[in-house]
């Protein structure tokens, strides 16, 4: 009897484990390399080598919300443009963020029902609301597998167009093809990202089944736009156009 009792139990906490998660929030650290790419000495010396943020994904009723978690513990090293520990100025500014990936008031909201993506992006000072679909990635699955916080995961590949190597870590227990900023199209929700073999890595830190609904939304603030404009006002800013900062591009 005492046996059965603890087979019933052993199968309780599979189940329990394995039970599929259908809406929550996910936070991600975010950990790019800013030095992969620099050949100065000098430069490397003005600036970390990694810069850690964080982000969350909030999904649910086949949809996903996609934005940077606010921070304000620790100073940004990049903050008035100067080399850290060092006085303002002289030192590389601190850049926009490349298409695609949401800055520090972006929002990111997909919906996986009808293929529609809606980016609030910040460009100067102006809000736009950038309206695109959903694009099919060439994902090639594997049954390679590994544990990401409890969750049994399987590998998946890709190369984007700019040739860089994507490996991502995906759960069919949270059923939503979702993922860090613009990754998805997977059989299950992307837990673990490596861009580049250490450019930009996305690493889970909490999946909650916790869900604020209000914020599981369209986002409605900003000029529509679709996103070749968007791509050619941000580049016309970027590239020193009227009212554009000089920027200097690291690692990307």
């Amino acid at each position: 009897m005492r046996q059965l009792i603890l087979s019933a139990f052993s199968v309780a906490m599979v189940c329990t484990a394995t039970a599929q998660i259908k809406e929550g929030t996910i936070t991600y650290e975010k950990k790019m390399n800013l030095h992969r790419r620099l050949k100065d000495e000098q430069m490397k010396a003005m600036i970390p080598e990694f810069r850690t943020t964080k982000q969350e994904l909030l999904f649910g009723d086949g949809t996903s919300v996609y934005k940077a978690v606010k921070e304000d513990e620790a100073p940004d090293p990049f903050a008035g443009g100067g080399a850290p520990g060092g006085p303002g100025g002289g030192g590389p500014q601190r850049m926009g963020p490349p298409p695609g990936m949401p800055g520090q008031n972006n929002i990111l909201y997909i919906n996986f029902s009808n293929q529609k993506i809606v980016e609030q992006a910040e460009l100067g000072e102006q809000n736009y609301l950038i309206i695109d679909t959903v694009k099919t990635m060439a994902w090639k699955l594997t049954e390679e597998t590994k544990v990401v916080l409890k969750y049994n995961c399987k590998k998946a590949t890709l190369t984007n167009a700019r040739g860089q190597s994507i490996v991502a870590w995906y759960t069919e227990d949270i059923p939503v093809p979702a993922g860090p900023e613009m990754y998805n199209g997977l059989p299950g929700t992307i837990l673990l990202l490596d861009v580049n073999e250490g450019d930009i890595k996305f690493t889970a830190q909490e999946v909650s089944n916790k869900l604020s609904k209000k914020e599981l939304k369209e986002p409605s603030k900003g000029k529509t736009t679709n996103r070749a404009e968007y791509n050619q006002k941000m580049m016309s800013m970027f590239n020193g156009g009227p009212g554009g900062p000089r920027v200097i591009r690291i690692g990307q």
